[in-house]
């Protein structure tokens, strides 16, 4: 006798833990309406047979014995003892269903904080799905008096944010290790005027100070919530390299701070992070009027407040930007504050800019940076009021 050819069955399954969840409980969820629409059946068959369904058809015969109605009775029984097996395989199904979702790591939401400057109010955004961003709620001097005063840049570091307030002079400090429910924890004051934005490296925060000599401030963080004031250089000790600077951005050594009035970027060397040292300017014949910065990868994009675009740089060699593009003439008004959402395998790397003339967040898709940016929307309309700084929290990868 000859042994069975079984053909060589080999699927590939691409469906996910995740994605295997909710079709498993659909299919419960569709069992039981089958099981209700059962048990419906054998209710109308009782009704019928005691004449009180209204059906208006006639009994045949017109009297039914009682060892009929014993019979139709014996016959729900044995289906609905049929139906409560299935019950119980349905719960077995679902507890098992519950053991796979406990398996699962938990769900880590991914916020961003818009400022708005005309108003003394930070909005937070739920952008776990980055293409529909969730108001969650907005706080500001009502909910902290004297915290906000012009609230410009955004930054954050493990479970601080830092808002810096062109106004009154001032950093506010929140814990946000609750992210929807901010806590004020303090506001610093040293060696700042105007200050409008941010970078951060290790333990140093450096802030933008528009006005008063037109300086960088630097703060020790070692302990978030509490920095040190440590020095401060200003155009006085540089000149020709800050005046009026905006956006601040970091990548390995190399300091890079946009000077709105002299529309250009200056670049420091940071290696000794509390003594700067001036290497270069850059952005003379493209830029006008610089604000945010951000860096992703050796992609440098730099907003271009009066000419309404963003543009790029490469800067592979980080004391030598090379300009490849610009884009965005028609969506942008005011572009202030940068930020990118980071990239998963499965979400393209968003680019999102707090438009401040429009007051609302446009949202470019990045893949193909710094190719072809596609513009997805933007939002913010009528919650917004002079979108200024970005922050994302966590600020690493979900």
């Amino acid at each position: 006798m000859s042994l069975p050819n079984i053909p060589n069955i080999t699927p590939t399954i691409s469906v996910t833990v995740e994605q295997t969840i909710p079709l498993l409980l659909s299919s419960i969820a569709l069992e039981e309406l089958a099981l209700a629409h059962i048990i419906n059946a054998e209710a109308e068959k009782l009704q019928f047979v005691l004449g009180t369904l209204p059906t208006g058809t006639a009994l045949s015969p017109a009297v039914v014995s009682l060892a009929e109605l014993f019979a139709v009775d014996s016959s729900v029984q044995r289906t609905l003892r049929d139906v409560i097996k299935k019950e119980m395989l349905l719960e077995f199904k679902f507890e098992n269903v519950l053991d796979l979702i406990g398996t699962l790591p938990p769900v880590v939401s991914t916020f961003l904080f818009v400022s708005n400057r005309d108003d003394n109010m930070v909005a937070i955004f739920d952008i776990s799905t980055p293409l529909s961003p969730l108001l969650i709620r907005k706080f500001g001097t009502g909910d902290f008096p004297g915290s906000l005063n012009g609230p410009t840049g955004l930054a954050i570091t493990g479970n601080t944010l830092y808002v810096a307030n062109q106004f009154d002079n001032t950093v506010a400090i929140f814990d946000i290790l609750h992210p929807t429910d901010p806590i004020h924890v303090g506001q610093v004051s040293t060696g700042l005027s105007e200050p409008i934005g941010f970078a951060i490296t290790g333990n140093i925060l450096y802030i933008a100070n528009q006005g008063d000599a037109s300086g960088v401030a630097i703060y020790d963080i070692s302990a978030p919530t509490d920095p040190i004031f440590v020095s401060k250089f200003t155009g006085e000790e540089f000149p020709g390299a800050l005046n009026s600077p905006t956006g601040l951005a970091i990548t390995g050594n190399t300091l890079y701070v946009s000077n709105q009035l002299d529309d250009i970027v200056a670049i420091f060397d940071i290696s000794a992070p509390i003594d700067p040292i001036h290497v270069d300017n850059f952005g003379t014949d493209d830029l006008s009027g610089p604000t945010g910065l951000v860096i992703t990868g050796t992609t440098l994009s730099v907003a271009n407040f009066n000419d309404s675009t963003i543009e790029v740089y490469d800067i592979t060699i980080p004391t030598d930007p090379i300009r490849v593009a610009d884009f965005d003439t028609e969506d942008l008004s005011g572009p202030q504050g940068l930020v990118i959402y980071p990239a998963d395998p499965v979400t393209p790397p968003l680019l999102y800019v707090a438009n401040f003339n429009d007051s609302t967040v446009e949202v470019y898709d990045i893949n193909n940076y710094p190719v072809d940016p596609i513009r997805i929307r933007d939002f913010g309309t009528g919650v917004l009021n002079g979108s200024f700084g970005l922050a994302i929290y966590p600020t690493g990868p979900v």
